[in-house]
């Protein structure tokens, strides 16, 4: 507000003119800055109430991805118990493949024996034959259907090997990344509360 001075006038004191313009021109100016006050008030106001916004995205955020990373852990772990459980299905395979190369020369060794044998009465033979037929298909499904358990162990096993080893990447990317952005996430959210503990005087300055 500019000083004025007043006009004195001879009786009376100063010049009523002057002092109502004075007091006009105040009034204009004492106005003018209310409204300037006002206009920052409310724009401190939106101001904050964007940055307070922000924080709260920024923690659900935060949120989010923590809870994703312990969505990827515990997949992780169940990956880890799958490979667990193919490892003893493998295992089972070998015992079966063990099982029936055990059982090969017995078989082997029935064959050879028969042939040693000769021509015996016809109900020997006839035992004999059926002995071996019944042995021999026995053993032949027996076989067959430890070679095909193998081989859908072995199907499966490397199917799920495979699968689990591809999950195994995608968990250990996912964990990779996470650290980088919960810092960078952590950041920004330090940088707004700090910026809301100014206050709306200091953004003023």
């Amino acid at each position: 507000m500019e000083n004025s001075t007043f006009k004195c006038v001879a009786f009376g004191g100063f010049d009523k003119q002057d002092v109502i313009r004075y007091i006009e021109q105040s009034a204009r100016e004492a106005a003018e800055v209310r409204e300037q006050l006002q206009l920052e008030n409310e724009r401190l106001r939106t101001e904050s109430a964007d940055l307070q916004a922000q924080v709260r995205a920024l923690r659900e955020k935060l949120e989010a991805e923590s809870s994703l990373r312990e969505d990827a852990q515990s997949r992780l772990e169940q990956a880890k118990r799958a490979l667990e459980d193919l490892r003893t299905a493998k295992a089972d395979a070998d015992r079966l493949t063990a099982e029936v190369e055990r059982l090969r020369p017995d078989a082997e060794a029935y064959v050879r024996f028969r042939n040693r044998i000769g021509d015996i009465e016809c109900a020997a033979n006839k035992r004999a034959a059926e002995l071996e037929s019944t042995t021999t298909a026995r053993l032949r499904r027996t076989t067959d259907l430890f070679r095909s358990q193998y081989t859908d162990l072995m199907s499966s096993f490397e199917a799920a090997a495979a699968h689990v080893i591809s999950e195994l990447r995608k968990v250990e990317v996912n964990l990779t990344q996470l650290p980088r952005a919960m810092d960078q996430t952590g950041a920004e959210l330090n940088e707004l509360s700090a910026l809301l503990e100014q206050g709306p005087e200091q953004k003023g300055t």
